[in-house]
């Protein structure tokens, strides 16, 4: 991937303005890590900066990898059903494959990689597999099941009319609420009663035990597969361009003089504990990974002076700091419900997740204004959703709240 390198420009152009007036900032007799945790925050700028880059980073090639290896063989079972003389009992939910992911993972944008590796033309106006068109169903309004009845047409599919249908993103298609489930009430009679058509259905880990407590919606299912978690290797391999041009260093100034540094592999042991504190999901360890970096005087380094200059930026270097997942605020029990209405959808208007709560706007205007105020929850023009770096704790609070996750 290649990074934009306006933005490594600025950010050493500020590193370079900013070291004298920091080393007259502190006097010498402070200490080195006292000093080190003063030089940790980078401008809002710049790590707003950064992290556009870091979004900007493919799916992991591993999801797409897993779904390729899992789809051959689930399409394969499908078609062989469907030229079978006992179609009507062998196609029997062989038809439908369901992909699971964190629920504050970009599922959309894995499933979208995946398809992107297998349709036969990326030239075509409408993507094909094996001849089959691939039908993706977009973002649909959640109260009731319109837009998915408009998109998959009044009439089933015939055997000429063989198609592969995408939901990237079930949860788009209910409310929690007896009223929001009418779609995907629509959705299981399509399923069963329409087998010429192949159905990929993506949600969120507590969408599905949602829908499995609902309507058991493995039962419909050939398959279910969950996304591994990615490994500390993986993290590193796909983090590696921000790495590289950043010459971003790990070694750990509190555990150097305690350890012979020479055999450690300081790399290898920080994206292990990212895995770890992210429990291996993209997302999440985007945002750790963000948190971590800090920038440090090396000035005085000897080590540093016999590297090239090029390899530095101005005496200053950039280095992670073991990543941690923050700790939440303090939550009441409304503020649990609405975290968990989040995860439930993935992400919601105000307007969405005031109907999901049986509330109002209004009645959760405040409430909303102090979670985003900590950071717990994050806006995108009018969509909310939870912070992905506090996804472990909300996940693990959650449970401990006796909610099924």
């Amino acid at each position: 991937m290649l990074i934009a390198s306006s933005f490594f420009s600025s950010l050493q152009t500020w590193l370079r303005q900013r070291r004298r007036s920091i080393v007259a900032q502190f006097s010498t007799d402070r200490s080195a890590n006292e000093l080190e945790d003063n030089l940790s925050q980078l401008p809002t700028l710049a790590r707003y900066q950064l992290f556009d880059q870091l979004k900007q980073l493919p799916s992991h090639p591993s999801y797409t990898e897993q779904l390729t290896a899992d789809f051959d063989l689930i399409f394969k079972n499908w078609r062989v059903s469907q030229d079978s003389i006992d179609d009507w009992a062998t196609g029997c939910n062989r038809n439908v494959w369901i992909v699971v992911s964190p629920s504050v993972a970009n599922l959309a944008n894995v499933i979208d990689a995946f398809l992107q590796s297998i349709i036969d033309d990326e030239a075509a106006q409408v993507p094909t597999y094996q001849g089959l068109p691939i039908q993706v169903a977009p973002a649909a309004a959640r109260s009731d099941g319109q837009s998915l009845q408009q998109q998959l047409g009044s009439k089933e599919s015939s055997e000429r009319d063989r198609e592969i249908v995408v939901i990237p993103c079930l949860e788009q298609y209910f409310l929690r609420s007896v009223d929001g489930l009418e779609g995907i009430d629509l959705l299981k009679e399509r399923l069963i009663a329409d087998s010429s058509r192949f159905w990929i259905l993506g949600l969120g880990y507590v969408g599905w035990k949602y829908l499995q407590a609902i309507v058991a919606l493995d039962t419909y299912a050939q398959k279910v597969t969950h996304l591994r978690p990615l490994s500390g290797e993986q993290l590193s391999a796909w983090i590696d361009p921000i790495v590289s041009n950043l010459d971003i260093r790990f070694e750990s100034s509190s555990l150097s003089s305690k350890l012979p540094s020479s055999k450690i592999n300081w790399r290898e042991l920080y994206f292990n504990a990212l895995s770890d504190e992210s429990e291996g999901t993209d997302t999440v360890a985007i945002q750790l990974f963000l948190n971590s970096l800090q920038v440090v005087d090396r000035s005085g380094d000897a080590k540093a002076a016999e590297e090239n200059e090029s390899n530095r930026i101005q005496g200053y270097q950039l280095q992670a700091k073991t990543p941690r997942c923050p700790s939440i605020p303090a939550l009441d029990g409304e503020d649990i419900y609405l975290l968990y209405s989040l995860l439930l959808h993935c992400w919601l208007t105000k307007q969405e997740l005031a109907e999901s709560l049986g509330q109002t706007p209004y009645q959760i205007e405040r409430q909303l204004q102090t979670l985003r105020k900590t950071g717990v929850i994050e806006q995108q023009q009018q969509t909310l959703r939870l912070n992905p770096v506090y996804y472990p704790t909300v996940r693990t609070k959650l449970a401990g709240d006796n909610f099924a996750l």
